[in-house]
């Protein structure tokens, strides 16, 4: 990453992601289809289980995190030992943390989807749903993890082949298991939480054998466990500020989902459509967040200053064009998406709103991507997590309570939209004023 030029090295690392995450996405789509045939209320079951997922889901982003920033710099520094020791702590880390996190999700699974709106009805499908899905998170955390690693180092390709064979594995074992085909029972919510867990399974299985023994950045041997914890310590002071950073999305997404519930189940029906296909859309903004992060981190690391921030610049620029292309699109196509998940009137009414307001500020939203993987590959987590607060829950949060009285959903999801424009000029003008100052680019290295 620290040669060649900047657009088509960042392409060759993007791309393979771009893959990666579009068949992670699109199993996500084909699961929302099948529940979808289901009806309605397996929707608004599952429209209940985003925050909670996405929550869980960053705090293995908040360890993939810490290890790709710490990992990338050593990379580009060349220190072997480093490299090795700092992978093998944030694979056992993040192991650690997910069986003490399934735990304690297993246990609290009625009380917290009850507080989050979730009714008679919707809550037995929600804890069908999520038993399972608590189970399958450490099985999510070591490919997730370990796709990190190898991306840190520069190989993208094989972390993205990897999401592409786990996704295939859900949408072909989904269906099996919710509509009982093949001569298995129908499981329904339970069977679509089945065939991830197996997926997920499996490719943990594949992600460990490529680590330790195709790239051997996972070795025990020779480390000794005082080392093991100082690898913790370093990826932790990306890590935790980097989590908190994530979950505060899914804590707000939270607070707007039971919003939404005021206005009945129908309506998180259609915002877990809505959902769905958003994460289809803003696929190449997740996907060029994850691979800046260690191009930008490479390049500081071999104290190519120049190169990290050019290529920062870019990819502030593509955001923005991506952003109004989906705009656009969206405009045009959203209605007759909306229509492929669900015939009910209301459960398209919300989700074509949704489709219609919040695109227009995608854009701007990948600009705060952008900028928070950069502070994080650089040992600037804090700066991250300040984003993050300033756009959920100084914005959003009390602009969609403030609108929503006026608008209703109308309102909630304006909300949405004004916190991304708002939050990515802040972000952006923070993100100018450290990095194009020469001298404060050579202090990077250092952590907040």
């Amino acid at each position: 990453m620290t040669a060649g030029p900047i657009g088509p090295g960042l392409l060759r690392l993007t791309l393979p992601m771009v893959l990666g995450i579009s068949s992670s996405l699109l199993a996500g789509l084909a699961e929302t289809y099948y529940l979808g045939l289901l009806g309605s209320a397996e929707l608004a079951a599952l429209g209940f289980t985003f925050p909670v997922t996405s929550g869980l889901m960053s705090l293995t982003l908040g360890v993939s995190i810490g290890l790709s920033s710490v990992l990338a710099r050593e990379v580009g520094a060349g220190n072997q030992f480093n490299i090795k020791t700092t992978a093998t702590g944030g694979l056992t880390l993040a192991a650690l943390i997910m069986v003490i996190v399934s735990i304690l999700g297993l246990l609290t699974t009625s009380w917290l989807f009850t507080a989050l709106g979730a009714n008679e009805e919707t809550l037995p499908l929600v804890s069908d749903y999520m038993q399972l899905w608590y189970l399958s998170l450490l099985f999510m955390a070591i490919p997730s993890v370990g796709a990190n690693a190898l991306r840190a180092t520069g190989d993208a390709k094989i972390s993205g082949s990897l999401m592409v064979a786990g996704s295939v594995i859900q949408v072909l074992l989904a269906p099996i298991f919710i509509f009982g085909l093949l001569g298995f029972p129908e499981l329904g919510m339970t069977g679509a939480a089945l065939g991830n867990l197996i997926a997920r399974v499996l490719t943990c299985c594949v992600t460990l054998y490529i680590l330790v023994k195709r790239y051997p950045l996972i070795q025990f041997t020779g480390i000794q466990l005082t080392t093991l914890m100082q690898a913790w310590r370093s990826i932790l002071v990306v890590s935790i500020p980097a989590t908190a950073t994530n979950l505060i999305g899914p804590v707000s997404s939270g607070f707007i989902v039971s919003l939404l519930a005021g206005y009945g189940q129908s309506t998180v029906a259609g915002f877990a459509i809505a959902s769905r296909v958003e994460g289809l859309f803003v696929i190449p903004l997740f996907a060029l967040s994850a691979s800046i992060g260690p191009f930008v981190g490479q390049n500081f690391g071999a104290k190519a200053h120049d190169r990290a921030d050019a290529a920062m610049r870019l990819s502030f620029r593509w955001s923005i064009y991506w952003g109004l292309i989906v705009a656009l699109g969206l405009y045009f196509v959203a209605e007759p998406l909306v229509y492929l998940f669900d015939n009910d009137p209301q459960v398209a009414e919300a989700a074509i709103l949704y489709l219609m307001v919040v695109p227009i500020s995608y854009g701007t939203w990948g600009v705060i991507m952008m900028a928070s993987a950069i502070f994080n590959a650089l040992g600037y987590p804090l700066r991250s997590t300040l984003i993050s607060v300033f756009r959920m829950l100084i914005i959003y949060v009390p602009l969609a309570f403030l609108l929503g009285n006026q608008w209703q959903v109308f309102g909630i999801f304006l909300a949405g939209a004004a916190a991304n424009v708002i939050s990515a000029a802040v972000a952006y003008r923070w993100n100018r004023m450290t990095f194009t100052n020469p001298e404060a680019a050579v202090k990077l290295p250092d952590s907040d």
